[in-house]
């Protein structure tokens, strides 16, 4: 993040994920290296002329940046994010260097459903000619830009996150896609990697599980995760309404050793998708909740009248995803013993997730 010696910083880590911001900058002891995004672009965005110090702006899930309804509800000026980086960056008459790194299908809040598209389109709306460097996949996007470079160098799909299963991600996808039998064969691949996927209904059964698979493993952190959306849960003890969850301190809670209050060893604090996106555990203890039932042969999710999403079942279905994929050497689902639920706990042990003894 540092250029010549004496010089200036160079470079600053840029993230939407207000937890992994506060995550990594309590493990850090600074903030200026990792910055929250909205309160950079509240700073150098829109009609500000100030310019940034940093030529180079990595940005963490830039498929997840602010649409211009988004930006406009929220800081006034309908230009979106892209835009307002590309902007700043022609503003700066020297060079800049933007790197967004890109989790496909991990979009879940209001303003992210436009995707990497909303990129292309801020570099057709530039007085300047941009040049693109990205994976093979995705250079027919960036049809705007003045050159695209495609290299599969820079497609990074090596997980450090699941480190023993390569085949997690494909579960994930087949399992909410529906396909649950491929995801059955799958997930024999992802226990043979040492992988383990865990179901029960018994939610103190998982809990035992998971503290005396790590008794006095002191580096090890496991937690509570859930929906925000599932309404269910609190009656079995994951309290994840937003009056408790709002009160998380993530810093804390994914760093402090396991005997602290705050820490997530202690299975109590909960951490919702918003949470616990870009981040991880060695094992969570994922609680299954209404807001994502397997029904006649799907999965489906409670009508959200009020909801401004444009597919709000989508949310629900990354939501999930997020979820299933924090974990590095695998997790256990609780799922409600209750009749709604059955066909849930069926569906997931069908596509290969097995009990807990």
């Amino acid at each position: 993040f540092f250029g010549d010696a004496g010089s200036a910083r160079s470079a600053v880590f840029l993230s939407g994920n207000g937890p992994l911001v506060k995550v990594l900058q309590h493990a850090l002891k600074s903030s200026i290296f990792v910055q929250d995004v909205h309160g950079f672009l509240r700073q150098y965005g829109g009609r500000q002329d100030r310019i940034p110090e940093e030529h180079i702006w990595i940005y963490d899930e830039a498929q997840r940046a602010w649409d211009a309804g988004r930006v406009g509800e929220k800081r006034g000026h309908a230009i979106s994010e892209p835009e307002d980086f590309l902007r700043i960056g022609e503003r700066r008459g020297d060079w800049a260097l933007m790197i967004g790194l890109i989790g496909e299908g991990q979009e879940i809040h209001l303003g992210e459903e436009a995707g990497i598209q909303q990129w292309n389109e801020a570099i057709g709306a530039m007085n300047y000619p941009w040049i693109v460097h990205c994976p093979n996949h995705i250079a027919d996007l960036f049809s705007e830009a003045h050159k695209v470079y495609a290299n599969d160098l820079l497609n990074l799909n090596t997980t450090l996150r699941s480190h023993l299963a390569g085949d997690l991600q494909l579960w994930v996808t087949q399992l909410l896609h529906g396909q649950i039998e491929p995801a059955s064969q799958t997930a024999k691949q992802v226990f043979n990697q040492g992988f383990d996927m865990y179901i029960t209904a018994d939610i103190e059964a998982a809990k035992l599980y998971i503290r005396e698979r790590y008794h006095e493993q002191l580096d090890k952190r496991y937690g509570l995760l859930a929906s925000s959306k599932a309404k269910n849960l609190s009656s079995w003890g994951i309290e994840n309404g937003y009056n408790f969850t709002k009160n998380l301190r993530e810093g804390p809670w994914y760093n402090d050793p396991p005997d602290s209050r705050r820490s997530c060893c202690q299975l109590h604090d909960v951490a919702t998708e918003f949470a616990c996106q870009g981040l991880e555990l060695d094992f969570p203890l994922i609680g299954w909740g209404d807001d994502l039932r397997w029904f006649n042969n799907c999965w489906q999710s409670p009508p959200q009248r009020r909801s401004q999403a444009r597919d709000p079942h989508q949310l629900r279905i990354n939501s999930y995803r997020v979820l299933l994929t924090r974990g590095r050497d695998g997790f256990v689902i609780f799922v409600p013993p209750t009749a709604e639920m059955k066909e849930t706990y069926r569906a997931l042990k069908d596509a290969g997730v097995a009990e807990l003894d």
